[in-house]
């Protein structure tokens, strides 16, 4: 828990709420950035996403944070009121040794 948890809603009591492959249901599904911070276990910018009322939280890799360079995006705090939207592909993961399936950012907008 944070201690800016509100009783409006579930979030910050259920767990990490670090965005996950079973959070995106189709590459339609729009996330809206509230709020980018430093991720200071991984020094990444983290996003906090919304999703019909639900935060979920999502730390750049090299290749996610590239992406939204590449997009045109001068710096993390200008992701704050973007639409994100992804697909699932499939990756190596070093902790599991094989690959599992992962989140790309498909769009900004």
């Amino acid at each position: 828990m944070t201690g800016n948890e509100s009783l409006d809603n579930w979030d910050g009591f259920l767990g990490s709420n670090w965005l996950s492959v079973d959070d995106v249901k189709s590459e339609a599904d729009a996330f809206v950035c509230v709020k980018v911070e430093l991720d200071a276990e991984n020094n990444r910018p983290m996003l906090i996403l919304e999703r019909e009322q639900v935060s979920y939280k999502l730390s750049l890799n090299v290749t996610n944070a590239n992406f939204v360079k590449d997009a045109g995006v001068k710096s993390p705090k200008d992701l704050v009121g973007k639409k994100f939207f992804f697909r699932k592909t499939m990756a190596f993961s070093p902790s599991a040794k094989k690959d599992v399936q992962t989140l790309r950012i498909a769009k900004v907008e």
